[in-house]
């Protein structure tokens, strides 16, 4: 998990299917020592795993991701320029019980990153 220590969330709100999360990336992070020293870059795996965070608090339940249909990074994310984000997550369930996700994380008319993915409720063995 990477909240409160990747990132933390300032403000969750809800309207109708879309949620919008305000989030802060943390750039004392160790993350950021390696990726990369000197001149850090959000990784897209820590972007992607924030992204499956905010589903699960939206949904309440525990998933794994199971595919990604789309998955564009727009722009670099450095945490020290960029670091007060918003993401933008619309859910649908489908018959198979499976929850599409359609995310972007922007900030003001800056667009970062668009996913389109489905998440599985993870069940342990």
């Amino acid at each position: 998990m990477l909240l409160n220590y990747y990132y933390s969330i300032k403000k969750q709100q809800t309207t109708e299917s879309v949620t919008l999360f305000d989030v802060t990336l943390l750039p004392e992070c160790s993350v950021y020592e390696g990726h990369f020293p000197g001149m850090p870059i959000a990784p897209g795996v820590c972007t992607i795993q924030m992204i499956k965070e905010c589903v699960e608090r939206i949904t309440g339940k525990q998933l794994l991701l199971e595919s990604i249909a789309q998955c564009k990074f727009i722009k670099l994310i450095s945490p020290q320029q960029h670091s007060e984000l918003q993401i933008r997550i619309e859910l649908a369930e489908n018959e198979d019980k499976r929850t599409k996700a359609i995310a972007t994380i922007s900030k003001d008319e800056t667009e970062y990153m668009l996913f389109k993915g489905e998440f599985v409720v993870f069940i342990p063995l």
